[in-house]
């Protein structure tokens, strides 16, 4: 039932994966990193309402309404549609105020009301908790939970584009780990739940598109070992496996279950004033159970890295390289290959500027298809006092679909404004 049953084991447990807050954050000098603060992560005080205390959580809410032109609801090549979307969303955090150990809430949800194409309107929810018990210094164990009632855009692959509705689909996951430190030598150890179930799709054309051959849960292990050259640079090594098991092929395709592994060894630095991140490449590899489907092989990448030009300027960059779980009932997967930057600026104390820029790759297997994504955004925030902050925006979408499989190009662009209320 979209989600539940993961969702109740994973509150049941986590109870005994609760904690982690400032003393065990403060476990070893070689791996803080906290030399420096962001441009979007700077304390505001004076423009941003405190949460609430309420016994020993704090807690603070959030409504955001906004409204926006999209020129391409449909994300098709031709025959294009605009539409006017309002939206609503309510968000909730409480955080406990304990001095060891710690526990954390959130809610969420949006509803995104289309103005003529009214069968486009979704609403979208997510909930989850995360904990932390310290058990000695430097030793914690920490988890989390969560569930999300989601839809998929109308950008994706397989039969979104010709759904008479969006497609409604649930993910629900848990996670639980364990840290210990000692000196200069860090090591982790984690393991994770993870399941998706995708309602079936009723087709423009007519008839039914079944989803439920993309149904499935991943369950994962990881490992991570950090050694520290100073308190301001680590290296490490880490190594996770998964196994994707499906619930039901598509009707006369092959079962679409794999495992894969990735192995990587990377650098971790916060050096103060200047520069922080993780950085981090190796080998990654998916093998499918059933021989009709190639493997996925090759580079693994995952970094991410903040400079700090001045106190007032955040530049950020990222990469990612990773297989993929593909929609498409004749290619089990694709590698997408992302890369991204993006630009903060205080250009007042409560006026932030903001660009971002990014590049993605999928390359599917077994099909002849790739898909290129070129996604610009600018937008600015303005915090008019610690209840209200305006917001403006505007998103470019480009998507190039090459192959003999090819969905066809199309793209985007989105102007929204809203108004967030801080209680």
């Amino acid at each position: 039932m979209r989600g539940t049953p993961i969702l109740i084991a994973a509150l049941a447990i986590l109870p005994t994966l609760a904690g982690g807050a400032a003393w065990g954050q403060n476990q070893g000098e070689y791996f803080q990193r906290d030399r420096n603060t962001s441009v979007l992560e700077r304390p505001r005080n004076e423009f941003i309402a405190p949460p609430a205390q309420h016994g020993a959580f704090f807690v603070k809410a959030e409504a955001e309404l906004g409204v926006a032109v999209d020129n391409n609801i449909y994300a098709t090549t031709t025959n294009t549609e605009s539409d006017v979307v309002a939206s609503f969303q309510p968000s909730f955090e409480a955080e406990s105020t304990w001095s060891r150990h710690a526990m954390s809430a959130s809610a969420s949800a949006v509803r995104r009301q289309y103005l003529d194409f009214t069968s486009e309107s979704v609403w979208n929810a997510e909930v989850g908790v995360a904990g932390r018990v310290d058990i000695q210094r430097g030793v914690f164990l920490d988890g989390d939970a969560s569930m999300a009632m989601l839809t998929e855009n109308r950008s994706s692959a397989g039969a979104a584009l010709l759904a008479a509705e969006p497609i409604e689909y649930d993910t629900a996951q848990v996670s639980g780990g364990a840290t210990y430190t000692t000196g200069r030598v860090r090591m982790n150890a984690a393991v994770s739940a993870e399941s998706y179930d995708f309602d079936d799709a009723s087709l423009t054309t007519g008839g039914i598109a079944d989803q439920d051959f993309r149904d499935y849960t991943e369950t994962a292990i990881s490992a991570r070992i950090d050694a520290a050259a100073s308190p301001a640079v680590a290296v490490f090594a880490r190594a996770s496996k998964n196994q994707r098991d499906y619930d039901a092929p598509a009707a006369g395709n092959p079962n679409r279950d794999s495992d894969g592994y990735v192995v990587e060894l990377g650098v971790d630095f916060d050096i103060g004033g200047t520069a922080r991140g993780t950085v981090a490449a190796g080998v990654l590899k998916q093998s499918y159970d059933d021989a009709t489907f190639a493997d996925i092989d090759g580079t693994s990448v995952n970094a991410l890295v903040e400079w700090f030009p001045t106190e007032l300027t955040t530049i950020e960059l990222s990469a990612t390289r990773a297989p993929r779980e593909s929609a498409i009932t004749t290619s089990a997967g694709y590698t997408e290959t992302q890369i991204s930057g993006r630009v903060d600026h205080e250009l007042l104390r409560n006026l932030i500027l903001s660009a971002r820029a990014s590049f993605g790759d999928d390359e599917y297997s077994d099909i002849d298809r790739t898909d290129e994504r070129f996604e610009a955004m600018a937008s600015a925030s303005w915090l008019m006092n610690r209840r209200v902050g305006l917001q403006a925006s505007f998103t470019h979408l480009d998507v190039e679909s090459t192959g003999a499989a090819a969905r066809g190009d199309f793209d985007n662009n989105i102007v929204r404004i809203s108004v967030s209320l801080r209680m």
